[in-house]
């Protein structure tokens, strides 16, 4: 019993040497260190888009035998172990800490205190999302399992308190404020919603007064590059949510990317706020009227437009994609291009009026994102009809959430597409 006890002993204080050892020369040239190349993802075969924890049977080696080693370390060892392993994480694959499709959230706080974490994936809500505390260390961990080019909000709870993940620089901002991003190997960072040197377009800011409603809005209008030096005219799209989708969606730079790019023709833009947004992008009929029958026309006077609905769209998310939705099936003969980002097509009666209408001579840019179950769920539902119809329909879904990360990021195809 002596000799075995005796040989597991050594056995353990030589694989704890052995994970001290490789984290010390990691760190040492933690400068050489690069992200793991992106793997397939094989964990999601179904269309069952729901998130789980990571199995820890099925977790990968080296956070496993990191974990490990900091349980059978000496005390005094077990910090040292943890600080530095979290710089080599940060300088392989940033933080959360990556390895294939299993994504760690990692927290630093010497206090014992509950933290959790909540975001696109847990439905925005923290319950039984606790992140685990390695004892005898300042650190608190969970793994979840992600597809390979997910790319999600998320934001760290301690307490009661929500905070953005401070071991993690990289944020998207929303209508909230800020929060933290987490994107997977296989997502592709959109570099259209950059700022470069090329040539800029102009945002002209007014109101907009109108005898519909009796309401003044604010409206920002976009013209593209060269437009005061020509007498040409324009394509046009309409954005609900106007300065949000200035201010969050960077549509500005997008616009000035493309078209400098020529992957689209240079357009004109006009984004208009709402004055009451559940109201007016509701089935706000009178809304919807003073739109088409009077900020259109105003537009149309004001700048060189095309008057043809086929050279004009609307597009929105979330709310505002309904909104634009509806526009369209009411006034094809105004708007002959839609996008709906994220649309609340469960709210009301929209799939009902699609399903009674004829196909129309419209162009349809939705989506959703998987982790969005109602716009998700009910937009593939308005999607199967428009299909079984064959309208002229473009469809993408993505691994993401309902967020201006995910908006921006993909509005380049739904201009492309019009």
């Amino acid at each position: 019993m002596f000799t075995t006890a005796k040989m597991k002993r050594n056995s353990s204080l030589f694989r704890i040497l052995r994970i001290q050892l490789f984290l010390l020369t990691i760190v040492q040239f933690q400068a050489c260190a690069t992200a793991p190349d992106p793997q397939e993802n094989t964990l999601f075969g179904t269309d069952d888009f729901s998130v789980r924890r990571a199995d820890p049977e099925r977790l990968t080696r080296l956070f496993n035998d990191f974990i490990t080693s900091v349980y059978v370390a000496p005390a005094d060892q077990k910090q040292a172990l943890v600080d530095s392993f979290l710089q080599w994480a940060d300088s392989a694959t940033g933080i959360p800490y990556i390895e294939n499709t299993t994504a760690y959230f990692l927290y630093i706080n010497g206090a014992s205190h509950e933290v959790r974490v909540a975001g696109d994936f847990t439905d925005w809500n923290p319950t039984n999302q606790n992140l685990t505390h390695l004892s005898g260390t300042n650190l608190y961990y969970a793994g979840y399992q992600f597809e390979n080019d997910a790319r999600l909000d998320y934001k760290i709870v301690v307490n009661s308190n929500w905070i953005v993940d401070p071991l993690n620089p990289n944020t998207c901002s929303g209508g909230y404020g800020p929060n933290s991003e987490l994107s997977m190997p296989g997502y592709i960072q959109p570099p259209e919603i950059e700022s470069y040197e090329i040539p800029h377009g102009s945002l002209h800011s007014t109101t907009f007064s109108d005898t519909t409603q009796g309401r003044t809005r604010s409206v920002k209008i976009y013209m593209p590059p060269g437009y005061d030096e020509g007498n040409e005219s324009y394509r046009s799209v309409y954005f609900h949510d106007g300065s949000e989708q200035i201010s969050l969606a960077y549509t500005e730079n997008i616009l000035d990317y493309m078209i400098s790019q020529e992957l689209i023709p240079p357009l004109i833009a006009i984004f208009v706020d709402p004055i009451n947004r559940m109201e007016e992008y509701s089935y706000d009929y009178d809304f919807m009227d003073m739109f088409v029958n009077e900020l259109v026309p105003w537009i149309d006077g004001q700048y060189r437009t095309m008057p043809e609905a086929e050279n004009r769209a609307v597009a929105g998310v979330s709310l505002g994609g309904l909104a634009s939705l509806l526009f369209t099936i009411q006034h094809p003969d105004i708007f002959g291009n839609c996008g709906a980002f994220s649309s609340a097509i469960w709210f009301g009666d929209i799939i009902d009026q699609y399903d009674a209408s004829q196909v129309l001579p419209v162009k349809i840019y939705m989506d959703a994102g998987t982790y969005e179950p109602s716009s998700y769920n009910s937009s593939m539902s308005l999607k199967a009809i428009l299909d079984d119809d064959v309208w002229d329909l473009h469809w993408r879904q993505w691994h993401e959430g309902h967020s201006w990360g995910a908006w921006r990021a993909h509005l380049d195809e739904a201009l492309i597409y019009f």
